[in-house]
């Protein structure tokens, strides 16, 4: 709930990205504490410039490489490509003691509606005189975006695989992303319908392109008959209905 809070905010905090792999070493270990600002980029594709600040909370300076890898959707599933399409100033640099540090963005070659990802990734430094130091990387989305008026178009539908288990995916035909926050199944209406949740795994559909949700079995949802979905986005909630196909 902590992370949901940070996006929300606009701020997110390295320290507690990586609170759970800590949690999994053995002995003490150490997690770099700094804060990104903002947590997406969105530049429209006529000037697509734009800037992060990094701050470090650490009580010593922090070196962190930027890195771009092209983000694309095949066969429904995220891929990062590397690519020198995004350019970062500096590229590689020192964040001071509790002080911020600007890290300019800006884009080589335009792509209207490209995808991409911004990496921070700490250069590892010695380790602790007690334990294990934790090199974080931060995943950030940046959108070029041709059109700041455009809109996504998502349709749905769902199958149920030889094994059993059940498919959902999502095609956006838009030329906006539409950001997905929870998936949940719906009977009946009303204060006697029941909603069941089917994942609550965050995911993007980028402009013309597909990206699939795989949810396990629920023998309880009967192939060949439509489901009620209740989509949660950044703009809220609504209902679609897929029929649960047999592949």
């Amino acid at each position: 709930m902590r992370f949901i809070s940070l996006l929300q905010t606009g701020r997110l905090t390295a320290a507690g990205l990586c609170m759970a792999a800590a949690i999994a070493l053995p002995g003490d270990a150490v997690a770099s504490n700094f804060r990104v600002s903002p947590v997406t980029l969105t530049l429209p594709a006529n000037r697509p410039i734009g800037s992060l600040t990094i701050t470090n909370g650490e009580d010593v300076p922090v070196s962190i490489r930027v890195s771009a890898f092209r983000w694309t959707q095949v066969d429904g599933k995220d891929v990062y490509t590397p690519t020198d399409d995004l350019i970062a100033s500096p590229p590689i640099f020192t964040a001071a003691t509790r002080a911020p540090q600007l890290v300019r963005i800006g884009v080589r070659h335009r792509v209207p509606n490209a995808a991409y990802r911004v990496m921070l990734q700490e250069i590892p430094g010695p380790a602790t005189a007690n334990g294990v130091r934790i090199a974080v990387k931060l995943n950030l989305p940046l959108y070029i975006v041709a059109d700041p008026a455009a809109k996504a178009d998502v349709a749905w539908t769902a199958w149920r695989r030889p094994a059993g288990d059940i498919v959902l995916e999502a095609r956006n035909t838009g030329g906006a992303i539409a950001q997905v926050t929870g998936i949940a199944h719906r009977t009946g209406t009303g204060t006697g319908g029941t909603s069941t949740v089917l994942s609550n795994a965050m995911g993007v559909v980028l402009p013309q392109s597909m990206r699939q949700w795989e949810i396990g079995k629920h023998p309880e949802l009967t192939t060949g008959t439509p489901l009620t979905l209740a989509i949660r986005t950044a703009d809220g909630e609504h209902e679609v209905t897929a029929n649960l196909a047999a592949r």
